[in-house]
């Protein structure tokens, strides 16, 4: 009897211990909070008005893998996003698609894998493939280049500029430029490769317009933690998205996102 008389004096003693005491909770009780600028086919609101894109379901793969809740906000202004993320209390915990940039750094943790090379091509109309080349800026002599103010493009782009190679046809609104470049308003034109041949596709002028062979500039982007946000163990969170993902290109599955893209 005293054995049982111990083990029930010890039940009680470790029930009151965690009564008293409770071991810290490993649960999130609130939504991982995703920001980004909406910009198709990456991120955008599809007809049943809810969050869709390439970006999209890269993180819902490997939030549900994590099971986390997420929530995502599109905010319009690329500054207002910044000046989001850039607070002492910021009220985002992850942002979307961003190149290495050192000014971000301080503020944002990047991921170690990058889910999408993003290219900038010089865009031509299909009837004049083959007349134009680009193995450097010498080689638009004399035509009239589509350009949007604000663009940094490339140091060399706007050099060539300068020394009068081509001619600048400015715009300050990028999405107007392949309606120039259709209007032939232009010879050619710089523009997001990706968004570009996702829009003509969708829009029907895919046969209609190429591009030339060599890029203007190629990065590698990345999705971002802010470094301020509150959700707990940052850096865990940030390690096992990296396996994940990792994990997604081994399989064939960021491919297979890409390629519903038509990409």
């Amino acid at each position: 009897m005293r054995f049982f008389s111990d083990i029930f004096q010890k039940t009680i003693i470790a029930l009151v211990f965690f009564l008293f005491f409770p071991l810290p909770s490993t649960s999130i009780s609130r939504e991982l909070i995703i920001m980004g600028v909406p910009k198709e086919p990456m991120r955008y609101i599809d007809e049943n008005n809810k969050p869709s894109g390439i970006d999209i379901e890269i993180i819902d793969y490997i939030f549900k893998k994590l099971e986390i809740d997420y929530k995502v906000i599109f905010i319009k202004s690329s500054k207002r996003l910044e000046f989001i993320w850039q607070q002492d209390e910021p009220e985002v915990d992850m942002v979307l698609t961003y190149s290495h940039n050192d000014f971000r750094e301080q503020f944002l943790v990047y991921a170690e894998e990058s889910h999408i090379a993003i290219s900038w091509h010089f865009f031509i109309l299909k009837e004049n493939e083959g007349k134009f080349v680009y193995n450097d800026f010498s080689d638009f002599n004399g035509l009239t280049m589509g350009a949007t103010i604000g663009y940094a493009y490339t140091e060399e782009f706007w050099e060539a500029v300068s020394r009068g190679i081509m001619k600048i046809d400015s715009h300050p609104v990028n999405e107007f430029q392949i309606k120039k470049l259709l209007g032939k308003r232009f010879d050619i034109v710089p523009l997001n490769t990706i968004a570009t041949m996702y829009q003509a596709k969708k829009e029907g002028y895919i046969d209609k317009i190429t591009y030339l062979s060599k890029p203007l500039t190629e990065k590698n982007y990345f999705n971002t933690f802010v470094k301020k946000s509150s959700w707990p163990d940052l850096p865990l969170l940030v390690k096992k998205y990296d396996e994940i993902l990792r994990e997604m290109k081994q399989n064939g599955t960021l491919e297979g996102i890409m390629r519903s893209y038509g990409l």
